[in-house]
């Protein structure tokens, strides 16, 4: 319960009136010091006033608490030694050179007209070709009492120039040979023979039967464009021999028999050709078995050796 004196002085300080807010706030403080302390009960309440001037209200903040768990120090942690870098061995893989061809300049303005060969040029050039492919033959050794007489005799005297009347001399002295010598002489002159035949069969052997065939060919066309030099044809006996036609064993057979022995060979020829047309049908027909039969054996062989048909084959197979 207020007592009177508390009653009068909230009376003042609610109920309007012309004091001052001044007045108001001295009494509510004389109250707090003075009229209070005979009732704890208002004085506990007056004490807290609700306002002050110059209060600031101010926001409350939490503090965390504080946590049971003691923190330990951690120890620095030691800074890892960084290896040396080990450097592998790296094989040196040596570098290819590049090749660059080298290109061929290339011609200004309009390239270079062929050159128009004359007609002896072209033959010239054309007789070059046949040459090299026509082989070049083994040197003989002197094969004749003669020619062993005259390759020793010029031997003896290289620094002659006159070849002629070395000729002479040479033949001279063969004229006056004794028998003893001469036979000598044949002697040589048949084993040189003997070594030019093995050297020969040696060198052919050395090429193969294409080659020979080519060069055969190219020989019988030089002995019309070169009849300077004589190019007889290489013999082979791997090559196959040709076949025969039908009027070639006739005559062959009618040579055999001996009937011509003493006539001319033109005479021979005029009397086979008026036999071989007066020949019956069934007679012919015998040689043209032969003929047919020779054909075929050499076709065998010239595969067999060539490798390929001969043209006579190949045309009768495209048909």
């Amino acid at each position: 319960m207020l007592s009177t004196i508390g009653r009068a002085a909230v009376r003042r300080v609610v109920a309007p009136g012309p004091q001052s807010t001044n007045s108001a706030f001295r009494s509510i403080w004389h109250l707090q010091n003075v009229g209070t302390f005979h009732n704890p009960k208002i004085s506990s309440t007056l004490r807290k006033p609700s306002f002050s001037p110059g209060r600031t209200y101010a926001t409350t903040t939490k503090v965390a608490p504080k946590s049971k768990t003691t923190t330990k120090t951690a120890k620095p942690k030691k800074k890892p030694v960084a290896k040396k870098a080990v450097k592998k061995a790296v094989k040196k893989v040596a570098k290819k050179k590049k090749v660059v061809k080298k290109l061929k300049p290339k011609l200004r303005g309009r390239p270079a007209k062929k050159k128009i060969l004359t007609e002896e040029e072209a033959k010239k050039v054309a007789v070059k070709d046949l040459k090299a492919k026509a082989l070049i033959l083994p040197k003989k050794l002197p094969h004749t009492a003669w020619t062993v007489l005259a390759s020793e005799m010029s031997k003896a005297n290289p620094t002659n120039p006159r070849v002629a009347s070395g000729m002479v001399e040479a033949s001279a002295k063969y004229k006056s040979l004794s028998p003893a010598e001469l036979e000598h002489y044949n002697h040589t002159a048949n084993l040189n023979k003997a070594a030019n035949e093995t050297t020969y069969k040696q060198w052919v052997e050395s090429h193969t039967p294409e080659q020979i065939r080519v060069a055969n060919l190219a020989r019988a066309q030089l002995r019309t464009k070169d009849p300077l030099h004589t190019w007889r044809a290489i013999h082979d006996d791997r090559i196959p021999k040709r076949p025969s036609n039908p009027m070639f064993l006739f005559y062959k057979e009618r040579y055999a028999s001996g009937d011509l022995k003493g006539i001319a060979l033109g005479d021979n020829a005029r009397l086979l050709a008026k036999e071989w047309a007066a020949l019956a049908p069934s007679d012919k027909k015998t040689y043209e078995n032969q003929a047919t039969t020779d054909r075929q054996r050499y076709a065998q062989e010239y595969k067999t050796i060539f490798h390929r048909d001969p043209k006579f084959v190949a045309k009768e197979k495209a048909a």
